[in-house]
Parts: structure tokens; sequence; C-alpha cells
């Protein structure tokens, strides 16, 4: 199978390399265009697509230094300018170049009645890429100058969503992009035509064996709230200004999900201007409903976005600063579940491909960290970050063989937090609440607040209010029926009561259920998608970060998390794939699975492929403690491991600490990974319970 991708990507590129040599020239005048598209596999073969060219008065001679581009692009369903901004209107009004691209599968026969699956934005925006790329390759070659800062786009519903995408696969190449009504991700329900937020059918099938199959890598890429993309995107350096039109009451393009785009955008610190659509907005001009047709979308484009297009716009033109992804020639990769997707801009022009993960690598031990495998499987010392990262990848995708994959970006839903009781503890507020952790399943949770909070819980995407911050802390229950409740002091052991007190001192924190604990029913069958109990914690918990990030007392670059027993290896676990967590501190929670009861992790709350696949061999695990430590660093990281703990080895503990401590001094974090040893049992004392929360201040900090 990895033989036929690399062959497929081979051809894609040479056909690619024919086609570019067959590039037309630019028309004097306004006029019709047949550019060289990348192949699509579903119809193999040569591919053309038609681009309509409007200049500033019609004719390219009035391209000027101060012309912008811009794609204009149409709706599902429709050809050339339809559903979208006139050209014309934007020509004339923004002195731009506008283009209006028939890309792959325009019009109904393709696109709604096709045999075909709709493509939903990704090589429909190469196809737009290229029509963008020929028209700034033509000025150039020809040397007529223009501003190539000004770079926009805008389209509606369909083309609101192949808008978006090519920000995404030209994250460095738009000034701003205007998305109107556009889908935001592809959802199941529009995926596979079932019950659920639109009624839209793209006509994939779940099936392998069907030409129409739809991977999970091909729908992450195709949301375009993947926390995971847009976090690359701002590695990157992009800057474009996104705009989002939506209505409230659009139920073709779910306005759900344009909320949830916006959250997730605004997390990664991008610059989302989101234009909802109310029954106040509503003057019969620009926009005539909250629904999915909004109004007259060229006159949206012109006057709505609270910083206009034009050159007369106040304090100044949108340009965008930097080289364009046209003129870096570099390419950009977006990991996906098994691989990545590649946007090669060599020949200036987009190519994509999807790139599959490499073979993964058997280790010999999990508890020799000096070295890793590379790509020829030879051994080679850990010298460098780099070196470590590749090992670091190496542990999580091991680790996922026991636990079940981490699930998808595609799992998340709205949080949709509700509060069910708030309680008056001195200084401090306790709330009860709930939250919606994937799309069957709610968590209920204790948040502890300091005095006057700021606000009240919010959703993805809420602005912050100014005022003080804490650090906050995500706090695991051990093995108990109660649950939360023991963190939170409410009942059980006084003495593991870490919740309540790290609150007095100043923090805030969170305090979920693990999952058939408390008040978190929970049968852990697999049809609910989880390979795991511990995988289904992990997710619980990281959705759990997802709440804290909302909450404007939080700071949420200072977040950490704490846990006893079982909660002291889920801190591991979680933080093992979440690097929002910024320190962590496990109390009697691991020790090497060398020295370790190895069937007591077999239970449905843990990992019962522990027994039907690896037989409670510890030398078969294809993990140990060692790597997960080390896959930690450079975070600080505090053990406290009681001498007399009947349920991990104390020497095993120091097994695992000694292992990773190389890979934390590579960092140069040395004195961040710290073990103690209190003369207890399996218990938390007070005195390992102060030196934790004292390395948690020095981690995090106080109160800003």
């Amino acid at each position: 199978m990895l033989s036929r991708i690399v062959f497929v990507s081979f051809l894609l590129l040479l056909s690619s390399a024919v086609l570019a040599e067959d590039w037309p020239a630019l028309p004097e005048h306004n006029a019709v265009v047949e550019i060289p598209a990348q192949e699509w596999l579903l119809r193999p073969g040569p591919r053309r697509v038609r681009v309509l060219v409007h200049y500033p008065g019609g004719k390219l001679a009035n391209v000027g230094e101060r012309t912008g581009l811009m794609l204009t692009l149409h709706n599902w369903g429709g050809t050339d300018c339809v559903g979208t901004a006139s050209p014309t209107v934007l020509a004339e009004k923004l002195n731009v170049v506008a283009l209006c691209v028939n890309y792959l599968q325009s019009g109904p026969k393709d696109s709604i009645e096709g045999p075909e699956p709709y493509d939903f934005g990704y090589l429909q925006a190469l196809d737009a890429l290229r029509a963008l790329w020929w028209l700034d390759h033509g000025l150039k070659s020809r040397e007529i100058k223009f501003a190539g800062g000004r770079v926009f786009a805008t389209g509606g519903s369909g083309g609101g969503n192949v808008t978006l995408m090519c920000n995404k696969l030209a994250p460095r190449t738009f000034a701003c992009v205007v998305d109107l009504c556009g889908m935001k991700k592809l959802s199941d329900d529009i995926a596979f035509h079932l019950p659920g937020g639109s009624d839209l059918d793209a006509r994939f099938s779940r099936d392998p064996a069907s030409p129409n199959y739809l991977s999970l890598d091909h729908q992450e890429l195709r949301f375009l709230g993947n926390q995971d993309h847009l976090a690359t995107m701002k590695v990157l350096g992009s800057a474009s200004k996104i705009v989002t039109v939506h209505g409230v009451d659009d139920s073709t393009c779910p306005y759900a999900d344009a909320v949830e785009m916006v959250g997730w955008m605004r997390r990664a610190k991008l610059d989302v201007e989101p234009q909802f659509v109310t029954k106040e907005r509503v003057d019969g001009k620009i926009f005539t409903t909250t629904g999915h047709a909004l109004g007259n979308r060229t006159e949206i484009v012109l006057q709505v976005p609270s910083r206009s297009l034009s050159l007369d716009a106040k304090p100044g033109p949108i340009m965008r600063l930097g080289p364009s992804d046209f003129d870096r020639a570099e390419s950009i990769r977006y990991r996906t579940t098994n691989g990545a997707f590649e946007i090669d801009y060599s020949n200036g022009f987009p190519v994509g491909r999807f790139v599959p993960r490499e073979p993964l690598p058997e280790y010999p031990n999990h508890q020799d960290l000096s070295f890793v495998l590379g790509r020829d499987g030879m051994k080679r010392d850990i010298k460098t970050l780099a070196d470590s990262d590749m090992r670091r990848e190496h542990i999580l995708r091991h680790f996922q063989r026991v636990t079940g994959p981490l699930p998808s970006p595609m799992r998340q839903v709205p949080l949709d937090v509700k509060v069910v009781e708030e309680v008056k503890l001195g200084s401090l507020t306790r709330r009860k609440l709930t939250y919606q952790s994937d799309p069957t399943d709610r968590v209920t949770a204790y948040l502890f607040l300091p005095a006057a909070p700021t606000d009240s819980v919010k959703i993805p995407g809420a602005v912050r209010v100014h005022g003080p911050q804490w650090p906050a802390m995500l706090c695991l229950q051990q093995t108990t029926n109660v649950g939360k409740d023991e963190p939170a002091g409410v009942r059980g052991d006084p003495g593991l009561k870490y919740a309540l007190e790290l609150a007095e001192r100043g923090f805030i924190a969170l305090v979920p259920d693990y999952p058939s604990f408390g008040e978190h029913a929970y049968d852990f069958d697999p049809k609910h998608g989880y390979v795991s109990g511990t995988m289904k914690a992990v997710w619980d918990n990281i959705r759990a970060v997802d709440l804290l990030e909302t909450l404007p007392e939080v700071d949420a670059q200072r977040i950490g998390c704490i846990g006893h027993s079982l909660g002291g290896h889920n801190a591991i676990f979680t933080a093992v794939f979440e690097p929002r967590l910024k320190a962590i501190v496990s109390s009697c929670g691991f020790c090497s699975m060398q020295k370790d009861d190895v069937p007591s992790w077999t239970d449905p709350r843990y990992m019962p492929l522990i027994a039907s696949e690896f037989k409670n061999d510890p030398k078969r695990l294809p993990f140990d403690f060692h790597e997960l430590i080390a896959a930690l660093a450079p975070r600080p990281f505090f053990a406290s491991a009681a001498t007399k703990d009947s349920d991990f080895d104390v020497s095993g503990v120091k097994d695992v600490l000694d292992a990773a401590r190389p890979i934390y001094a590579l960092h140069g974090k040395g004195d961040d990974l710290v073990g103690h040893y209190p003369e207890a049992g399996h218990s938390f004392p007070e005195d390992a319970r102060k030196r934790a929360y004292e390395f948690l201040e020095r981690a995090l900090g106080p109160r800003r």
C-alpha cells in the first residue's frame, strides 16, 4: 500500500510538471482562460480549470502598482461567479484583478448529481490557488507592477469553504479572506448523509473498499478548526485577517460549526473576526436574512468587515507584509492521524499530496533512552533535540498500541458547559458543572475559583475580560467510588484534598470524575470509540483543559496537572499527549513496568490490550514509564514516591527517573525532574503535598 501511495504521488508530480508547460498568457481584456490543474484520482487523466478574469476597467493596461489580486468563488453547485461577490464590482471598487474559478466539480452535474463524493475544499482550493499563482506569475513575468501584498479571497457557501481552505493551504499569501456562510468542517452528517446539523450530502463512504471512502486523514484536513493545523499556521507566521460572516439561523452550513471554528482560531491566536448575523442586523439592503442566503454578498464584502479592503481603509490598506507562499517556494505540512498532507510550492504553484507516516521501528527494550532508531533502522545516540523529538514520536506511537489511538480533532464538540450548583467556601467559589467531552458523553466536575471571579464560565471563543489571571490545575482522582469528591475535599480521604488545598494557595482547580467513578457513569463499550479506559480518560482530561482555557480568570500559559495513584499515572498519560499542561505532579502513580504487577493494568478502566495483545508479559509491552516521563521533557515533573508503597515499587520509580534524566539534561532542564521519597505507604503525606505545591508555584508562578 505504501509503495502504491508513493507511486501515485510521483505520478502527480510528473503530471503537474508536464501541465505546467501549458499555462496560458494573461489576456489583454476581461476574458475566460483555462489553466492546468492537478489530477483528480477519481477521474484519472489531465484536467483543466476555467478561470474568468476581471480587470479594473476591463483592461490589463489598468493594472497599476496599487492594484491587488482577489479570488471570488462560487457556491456548491454553482459555476463562474454564482453565489459570491460580483467580480466586476470588486475590480472597480477595490482596484483588484478579480478571478472567478470553476474549481473541481463546478456545476450541479458533478457537485450534486455526480457519483463521486464532493471534494469539500481540498483540490478545489488547489485549483483556486493555481489560478491566483497564474495571475501573480503572469504579472511578474511581464514586469507589470502591482500591489502583491493586497491579496484577498471571498466566496459564498461552498465558495466560503474553498476560501477558508485557500487560506489554510497558502497561510502566508492572503492579506484578508472573507467567508460568506461557508462550510467549516466535513462532519459525519455531511460526509455520510446522516441525521445531524446539516442536510448537505457529500456522498462519502465509510467502507474502505469503496472508491468513495473517506479516510480520517482527509476528514481532518477538511476541518478548518483543526487545532493542530491552526497551530501550524501560527508557527508558519500566518497573519491573514479571517472574516467569517454567518447567519445565526443558518442550518445548511450550521452556525454552531462557525462558532466552534472561531473559538479554535482565537485559541491559536489567529486574526479572526466573526460577523454573526442576528435579526437586529437584517436591514433589507445588505442583510435580508439570518439564514444561509445572508443577503447582498457583494455589499457584505465591501461594507461588513471591520476594516475595509479598499485602498482608502483607515489606518491604511490591509497588506500582507512578507513574501507569499508562491514566492517562498517551500513545502507546508499538516499532520494527520496516519501521516501528513504536504502542499509543495517548489514550482511556485501548489501541488498537494498525502504523505503516509514512516513505519514504526521496534525497540529491543523500552527502558534505554540513550538512542533512537533512524529511518534506516540503525541505532543513533541521542545527542540533539531533533534526536529526542524523533524518539518522542516513537514513544507516543508505541504507547497508542496499548491505549488505542488518541481521538482525532474531529471528535471535538462544543463543550456546552452547564453549572449545576455553586457553593461559597470562605474566599473561594466551588461550582459543580458538566461539560460535553465527545458526541455521546458528558463529564461532571468541580471548579474552584478565587474570590470575586471576573466572569462566568465561557464557551470556546469567548472574549477575555481584563482582570487578574491565575495559574490553573487539573486535579485527577485516585481509584475511589467517590470520584472527584475526594480531591475536592467533599468526602473521602482528607489527606488527598489537593484540589481544595491548591485553590486555597491561589490556583484555579478543575476536578473531573474518572470514567465510571463518582457521577460519571460509563460502561467502556468499544462502540463509544475508545480502545481503553485510559484513552477515554485522557480525552476527557484534554477537554477539561479546553474548558480551563475558556475561563477569563485562567492564564492559559500556566496550566498544570496533579494526581495520586490512578490520578498519578492519569496525569502522566494526559500530559504526554497534551502540551498545554506545563507542569505535572504524580503521587504514587507509577514505576517501571518491569517491576510492577502487569495484570493489574488490564481492567477495561485501564488498558485491556495489555492482556489480549501482549499477554501480560512486561518484556513484550511496547512502552515503559521511562519513556513516558522522558516524553514530558522539558516540562517540570515532580514524582512523590512513598518508600513503603505496596502498589508501585520505589526502586522502579528511581529507575524511571534515572533513565529520563539525560533527556531533561539535553533540554537544559535537569533540575526540573524531581523525585521525592516520603517514608510512608501508598499515600500523599502532608509534607509531600507541601513540596509538590511549592514546586508548582515555582513552575507556574503566582497570580498576576
